[in-house]
């Protein structure tokens, strides 16, 4: 087990937003929905990392989103090898 810093991990929302040029050559903006993870130790944030969440998930969908989650709660208990939930 990794021993570290205190540890928290922040869930929200998120709309992840990618610039770039339309078929006419104009600009244009695209959103897409997901849940941001936002990694803490001792109060400085270290990572994040962003899971894309449709209308209408799939399964696998909710596979991902939970695995992402439980690995999230493994790092923030110090009981994960990775550096980043």
């Amino acid at each position: 087990m990794r021993m570290g810093g205190k540890r928290q991990v922040r869930v929200a929302m998120h709309r992840r937003r990618v610039d770039g040029d339309g078929p006419d050559g104009e600009a244009v903006t695209l959103s897409y929905p997901g849940m941001l993870l936002t990694g803490y130790e001792d109060g400085r944030e270290v990572c994040q990392r962003w899971i894309p969440l449709g209308n209408e998930p799939s399964v696998s969908d909710d596979e991902r989103l939970i695995a992402a989650l439980h690995a999230a709660m493994l790092w923030q208990n110090n009981e994960a090898e990775e550096e980043c939930p």
